[in-house]
Protein backbone atom coordinates (compact mmCIF):
# COMPACT_ATOMS: atom_id res chain seq x y z
CA UNK A 1 0.00 0.00 0.00
CA UNK A 2 2.75 2.42 1.31
CA UNK A 3 4.45 1.96 -2.50
CA UNK A 4 1.45 2.51 -4.22
CA UNK A 5 0.14 5.47 -2.39
CA UNK A 6 3.59 6.85 -3.13
CA UNK A 7 3.79 6.65 -6.43
CA UNK A 8 0.07 7.73 -7.14
CA UNK A 9 -0.37 11.13 -8.68
CA UNK A 10 -4.13 11.12 -7.70
CA UNK A 11 -4.71 14.05 -4.97
CA UNK A 12 -6.48 11.64 -2.60
CA UNK A 13 -5.15 8.25 -2.01
CA UNK A 14 -7.63 5.77 0.35
CA UNK A 15 -7.93 2.21 1.56
CA UNK A 16 -10.22 0.13 2.99
CA UNK A 17 -10.25 -3.38 4.19
CA UNK A 18 -10.71 -6.73 1.84
CA UNK A 19 -13.15 -7.69 3.97
CA UNK A 20 -15.66 -4.98 2.82
CA UNK A 21 -17.01 -4.36 6.41
CA UNK A 22 -17.44 -0.94 5.90
CA UNK A 23 -20.29 -0.10 3.87
CA UNK A 24 -19.22 2.00 0.59
CA UNK A 25 -21.91 4.13 0.32
CA UNK A 26 -19.85 5.85 3.35
CA UNK A 27 -16.77 6.75 0.86
CA UNK A 28 -18.20 10.09 -0.17
CA UNK A 29 -18.12 11.32 3.41
CA UNK A 30 -14.62 9.96 4.44
CA UNK A 31 -13.51 12.08 1.01
CA UNK A 32 -15.05 15.18 1.65
CA UNK A 33 -13.11 16.55 4.52
CA UNK A 34 -10.01 16.40 1.73
CA UNK A 35 -11.80 17.58 -0.84
CA UNK A 36 -12.69 20.79 1.14
CA UNK A 37 -9.57 20.92 2.97
CA UNK A 38 -10.64 20.66 5.99
CA UNK A 39 -8.16 17.92 7.03
CA UNK A 40 -5.51 16.37 5.53
CA UNK A 41 -6.10 12.97 6.45
CA UNK A 42 -9.93 11.18 7.10
CA UNK A 43 -10.78 7.48 9.20
CA UNK A 44 -13.80 6.20 9.69
CA UNK A 45 -14.92 5.18 12.69
CA UNK A 46 -16.77 2.33 14.35
CA UNK A 47 -16.82 4.23 17.46
CA UNK A 48 -18.47 7.94 17.30
CA UNK A 49 -21.93 7.99 18.15
CA UNK A 50 -23.88 8.17 14.87
CA UNK A 51 -21.68 4.83 13.59
CA UNK A 52 -23.52 2.07 12.88
CA UNK A 53 -21.98 -1.00 14.11
CA UNK A 54 -22.43 -4.96 14.22
CA UNK A 55 -19.90 -6.79 15.78
CA UNK A 56 -18.95 -9.55 18.24
CA UNK A 57 -18.72 -8.55 22.43
CA UNK A 58 -14.71 -9.63 21.79
CA UNK A 59 -13.92 -7.51 19.07
CA UNK A 60 -15.58 -4.56 20.65
CA UNK A 61 -14.17 -4.54 23.71
CA UNK A 62 -10.57 -5.53 22.52
CA UNK A 63 -11.43 -2.25 20.00
CA UNK A 64 -12.40 0.06 22.90
CA UNK A 65 -9.64 -1.13 25.15
CA UNK A 66 -6.75 -0.90 22.81
CA UNK A 67 -7.77 2.76 21.69
CA UNK A 68 -8.12 3.63 25.40
CA UNK A 69 -4.45 2.52 25.74
CA UNK A 70 -3.63 4.65 22.47
CA UNK A 71 -4.96 7.42 23.96
CA UNK A 72 -3.04 6.87 27.38
CA UNK A 73 -0.19 5.63 25.96
CA UNK A 74 0.65 7.72 22.43
CA UNK A 75 -2.04 10.83 23.66
CA UNK A 76 -4.14 9.79 20.36
CA UNK A 77 -7.18 11.85 20.07
CA UNK A 78 -9.46 10.31 17.59
CA UNK A 79 -12.15 7.48 18.78
CA UNK A 80 -11.44 4.71 16.38
CA UNK A 81 -7.70 4.35 15.11
CA UNK A 82 -7.83 0.89 13.45
CA UNK A 83 -10.85 0.96 11.33
CA UNK A 84 -9.47 -0.37 8.16
CA UNK A 85 -10.91 2.80 6.45
CA UNK A 86 -8.64 5.48 5.84
CA UNK A 87 -7.85 8.25 3.24
CA UNK A 88 -4.86 11.00 2.80
CA UNK A 89 -4.36 13.88 0.74
CA UNK A 90 -1.01 13.16 -1.51
CA UNK A 91 0.74 15.87 0.69
CA UNK A 92 0.16 14.09 3.49
CA UNK A 93 0.99 10.73 1.80
CA UNK A 94 4.27 11.50 0.54
CA UNK A 95 5.69 12.89 3.97
CA UNK A 96 4.25 10.84 6.31
CA UNK A 97 4.67 7.11 4.36
CA UNK A 98 8.39 7.31 4.15
CA UNK A 99 8.41 7.83 7.89
CA UNK A 100 6.23 4.57 8.92
CA UNK A 101 7.99 2.00 9.90
CA UNK A 102 5.05 -0.96 10.50
CA UNK A 103 4.01 -2.90 7.74
CA UNK A 104 1.70 -4.60 8.98
CA UNK A 105 -1.84 -4.41 10.63
CA UNK A 106 0.08 -1.34 13.38
CA UNK A 107 0.72 0.39 9.77
CA UNK A 108 -2.06 2.67 10.50
CA UNK A 109 -2.05 3.16 14.06
CA UNK A 110 1.32 4.39 13.53
CA UNK A 111 0.74 6.77 10.42
CA UNK A 112 -2.02 8.27 12.94
CA UNK A 113 0.07 9.01 15.45
CA UNK A 114 2.85 10.15 13.07
CA UNK A 115 -0.08 12.66 11.72
CA UNK A 116 -1.25 13.56 14.67
CA UNK A 117 2.16 14.64 16.44
CA UNK A 118 3.49 16.33 13.10
CA UNK A 119 0.15 18.41 12.67
CA UNK A 120 -1.48 17.58 10.29
CA UNK A 121 -5.67 17.35 10.38
CA UNK A 122 -7.03 14.75 11.22
CA UNK A 123 -10.94 14.51 10.45
CA UNK A 124 -13.03 11.07 11.64
CA UNK A 125 -16.65 10.33 10.02
CA UNK A 126 -18.91 7.91 11.45
CA UNK A 127 -19.76 4.57 9.53
CA UNK A 128 -21.83 1.89 8.75
CA UNK A 129 -19.82 -1.54 9.42
CA UNK A 130 -20.21 -5.37 9.75
CA UNK A 131 -17.93 -7.78 11.20
CA UNK A 132 -16.90 -10.36 8.80
CA UNK A 133 -17.20 -13.68 11.11
CA UNK A 134 -14.93 -15.61 8.65
CA UNK A 135 -11.85 -13.78 9.25
CA UNK A 136 -8.62 -14.84 8.85
CA UNK A 137 -7.19 -12.18 11.32
CA UNK A 138 -5.24 -13.87 13.98
CA UNK A 139 -6.29 -11.92 16.65
CA UNK A 140 -3.98 -12.70 20.26
CA UNK A 141 -0.65 -12.39 17.69
CA UNK A 142 -1.70 -9.03 16.35
CA UNK A 143 -2.74 -7.79 19.36
CA UNK A 144 0.58 -8.74 20.53
CA UNK A 145 2.35 -6.89 17.12
CA UNK A 146 0.46 -4.10 18.34
CA UNK A 147 1.61 -3.48 22.00
CA UNK A 148 4.52 -3.91 20.52
CA UNK A 149 4.23 -1.34 18.18
CA UNK A 150 2.80 1.45 21.22
CA UNK A 151 5.67 0.48 23.10
CA UNK A 152 8.16 1.79 20.46
CA UNK A 153 6.46 4.72 19.32
CA UNK A 154 5.93 5.76 22.93
CA UNK A 155 9.58 5.32 23.89
CA UNK A 156 10.13 7.30 20.34
CA UNK A 157 8.11 10.05 21.83
CA UNK A 158 9.80 10.10 25.33
CA UNK A 159 13.29 10.16 23.95
CA UNK A 160 12.65 13.24 21.57
CA UNK A 161 13.37 13.72 18.34
CA UNK A 162 10.10 11.72 17.16
CA UNK A 163 8.05 12.33 14.93
CA UNK A 164 11.22 13.44 12.59
CA UNK A 165 10.64 17.40 11.63
CA UNK A 166 10.63 15.99 7.61
CA UNK A 167 7.29 15.04 8.56
CA UNK A 168 5.70 18.25 9.56
CA UNK A 169 3.12 19.82 8.40
CA UNK A 170 4.11 22.37 6.32
CA UNK A 171 7.65 20.94 5.40
CA UNK A 172 6.55 18.06 3.11
CA UNK A 173 9.99 16.43 3.09
CA UNK A 174 11.16 13.06 2.96
CA UNK A 175 11.08 11.31 6.34
CA UNK A 176 13.89 9.94 8.12
CA UNK A 177 11.87 7.04 10.01
CA UNK A 178 11.59 6.58 13.41
CA UNK A 179 14.79 5.57 15.54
Amino acid sequence: MREAWLASEADIVSYMDVDLSTDLTCLPALLRPLQTGIADLAIGSRLLPAAQTTRGWKRECLSRGYNRLLHWALGLRVADAQCGFKALSRRAAQALLPCVRDDGWFFDTELLALAQHSGWRVAEVPVRWVDDPGTTVRLWPTVCRDLRGVWRLRRALGRGGWPPESCERGRGGRGRGLP
